[in-house]
């Protein structure tokens, strides 16, 4: 007996230690965790960051192009100097810059249509980053019931071990007094004993519970986390037999977000084509170009002493021989142009317009056309594989909701006559009517009717949430 009393406190006092510290979370706020912190949004979200960066991408595409280029080169033996285009035998350095731009002027509409393309597709992001955030709330709200399922079995097995210890107590009187046999108290010592090991087992489903939701959450697992318990009421949860497949479908179909998600592929599709079309148009570019460059051997002719020198060559002129007098010209020392003024006399410009007309590309135009198309006929068998898959979990969800009604309504019968049976018995059993067994399994009885009920109250109200999900209305308790 003292073992027993002792047990039941061991569980009592930890129960109490382990809600000291704890932070009491609403089912609001897990919600709200779990979708600034699950991996699945994140990742979802990194998707809509990216469809972003495509947009912008597609923006600045019609813009301007401008680049900068320079090179660096020595020259050995004969090559043809860069800056006078004449072959020398010397070695020279010789250096160049150039800068360029170049725009689109006409594509076929094809950049307007890719801007109009990449916009919708951010809009897919966000509804799929939205369904993962509802089902991830779902999920939440599932988590969260359990919880409550299993701490209120716990707190119902509690209280059936202190009536059992109770009842032990009476009967030991009972049997010092000799109104009852001594082995009339070994049964229920065995009630008491399937309690504690029911205690343990509800214990261990809570632990469970909080470590499932704390993963959802995104918390570490020592996080002391406890939720809070509202006051359920299951009248207060609607009539499932009001439910009509069609009114509930037709709500759903304009709040799922994935829904908006497949239309909104459709449309990226449609612009699609438009895109492909453009590959049958002209493209008209037009470009500038600013350059300049240097040469080791030019020389500067402001510089230095000019020399004359006449030479005289013999040739013959028809059969005649001749002397032809050349005066050549040459600078005394052979002073270099400096770097800076040849880039400024060097200094060119430039403007080009570009036309490029498609005749003929092998229909790679065409075949990217008619992909286009069949991609259009694949989002759209897409999006109605979908509508009828939300049908279908309409219609399941209606059906289980009244399914769960009625199996909520039978357990509570059950429960109800499992009572006045226990009571019935109990009576008997106190003044010596019937047999300490036959108590026993009376309390069995309904101990295990209790269980039932519960299970089915808060099947019932998840299974109404899931309903009340399709209908687009906010995930709550209360």
């Amino acid at each position: 007996m003292l073992k027993k009393i002792f047990f039941s406190s061991c569980i009592s006092i930890a129960l109490v230690n382990n809600g000291f510290g704890q932070e009491t979370w609403g089912l609001e706020r897990c919600i709200t965790q779990a979708q600034a912190n699950n991996r699945s949004i994140k990742q979802a979200q990194l998707g809509v960051a990216n469809a972003k960066v495509n947009l912008q991408q597609d923006q600045w595409s019609r813009y301007p192009s401008l680049s900068a280029n320079s090179n660096l080169g020595f020259n050995f033996g004969r090559s043809i100097n860069p800056s006078t285009y004449q072959f020398e035998t010397s070695g020279s350095t010789y250096n160049g810059w150039s800068l360029s731009s170049n725009a689109i002027l006409y594509a076929g509409g094809r950049i307007q249509q890719q801007i109009r393309q990449s916009t919708v597709d951010v809009q897919v992001a966000n509804a799929d980053a939205e369904a993962v955030a509802n089902a991830t709330a779902l999920s939440v709200a599932q988590a969260y019931l359990q919880i409550l399922l299993f701490d209120e079995q716990l707190e119902n097995a509690k209280k059936r071990l202190q009536q059992a210890q109770n009842q032990l107590v009476n009967t030991e009187r009972q049997v010092k007094a000799g109104a009852l046999a001594a082995n009339a108290r070994f049964d229920i010592e065995a009630t008491i004993a399937v309690n504690e090991q029911t205690i343990v087992g509800a214990q261990n489903n809570l632990e469970i519970g909080y470590l499932n939701l704390k993963q959802l959450l995104e918390l570490s697992p020592d996080y002391e986390l406890k939720i809070e318990k509202p006051q359920l009421d299951v009248d207060k949860e609607g009539n499932p037999d009001l439910f009509v497949l069609k009114t509930v479908y037709n709500q759903a179909l304009t709040t799922q977000p994935n829904l908006r998600a497949n239309d909104l592929r459709i449309k990226s599709a449609e612009i699609g084509v438009h895109i492909a079309k453009a590959g049958y148009l002209p493209t008209l570019s037009i470009g500038g170009s600013l350059n300049s460059n240097y040469s080791s051997t030019i020389l500067d002719y402001t510089k230095g002493t000019l020399v004359t020198t006449d030479v005289t060559q013999p040739v013959r002129i028809n059969g005649v021989p001749a002397t032809i007098t050349s005066t050549q010209v040459r600078l005394t020392d052979n002073p270099k142009m400096g770097y800076f003024k040849q880039i400024g006399d060097n200094f060119g410009e430039g403007v080009t317009l570009n036309l490029s007309i498609p005749i003929f590309d092998q229909n790679r135009t065409k075949f990217n056309v008619e992909r286009a198309k069949l991609n259009i006929q694949s989002r759209q068998l897409e999006q109605d594989k979908a509508q009828q898959q939300l049908k279908s979990d309409v219609q399941v969800a209606i059906a289980n909701a009244k399914a769960a009604k009625k199996s909520f309504q039978a357990t509570t019968k059950t429960q109800e006559a499992r009572k006045t049976a226990y009571e019935n018995t109990e009576k008997r059993f106190q003044i010596g009517g019937t047999s300490s067994f036959e108590y026993a399994q009376a309390k069995i009885n309904l101990d295990t009717a209790e269980r039932d009920k519960i299970l089915a109250k808060y099947e019932y109200i998840f299974k109404m949430k899931i309903v009340e999900f399709y209908e687009g209305k906010k995930l709550n308790l209360k």
